[in-house]
């Protein structure tokens, strides 16, 4: 995709990609448009969970982080009304957080909100698959040719029972970006089966 086809398909704005090599410094809500496009899920959710959770388990109030990490002591109370904060705000407010609080408490805060989007972590995106044969689909095999278990899309629902949580849970984990990697198939929301035992081993403890 070219970068005037994605600013246009997510923004209505051609020239949004040029504006980010220029130096633009645009908001979450922005951001999430462009993420939507990608097929990667939202980070505004993430980050408001994120904030939410260092401040239950560290303790601090709410005021001393905004006006540290922004100048503006009544941050997280706009950000709860749904303010989306510019891109260097959300990097100055996570190097804040970051430094505010131990090992053991950010232990605590991952396990609260579980895996944070990639845009987030600074993960690299996944290498595209390279097409690959399955065993019975060897030339000259004339036996059925079954699906490759990674490949196959389950429903909202029986991506649930695989995981062995409920569909509403797995709704709720879509919209705050804190659950597997899905797909969106016009109204049609998909799992792919490789996705749900990847994030699913993500979160195994001792």
């Amino acid at each position: 995709m070219s970068a005037g086809a994605l600013g246009a398909a997510a923004l209505r704005d051609r020239d949004f990609v040029a504006s980010l090599r220029r130096g633009r410094n645009p908001r979450l809500r922005t951001v999430d448009s462009v993420l939507a496009v990608m097929g990667e899920p939202p980070a505004g959710p993430a980050f408001l969970g994120e904030v939410e959770a260092f401040l239950a388990v560290t303790g601090i109030k709410r005021s001393l982080l905004g006006r540290e990490a922004t100048g503006n002591p009544s941050f997280v109370a706009e950000l709860r009304k749904g303010v989306s904060p510019t891109l260097s705000t959300v990097r100055d407010v996570r190097a804040w957080m970051a430094s505010h609080a131990s090992a053991e408490e950010w232990r605590e805060i991952r396990a609260r909100i579980g895996a944070m989007p990639r845009f987030l972590t600074g993960a690299p995106l996944p290498p595209p698959e390279p097409p690959g044969r399955s065993e019975t689909d060897r030339p000259g095999d004339k036996r059925p040719r079954r699906r490759r278990k990674g490949r196959r899309y389950v429903n909202t629902r029986k991506a649930a029972k695989l995981v062995g949580l409920s569909p509403r849970t797995l709704d709720t984990y879509r919209c705050t970006g804190a659950g597997p990697r899905y797909y969106r198939f016009g109204g049609c929301v998909r799992y792919r089966v490789k996705d749900l035992d990847a994030w699913a081993a993500g979160r195994r403890r001792r």
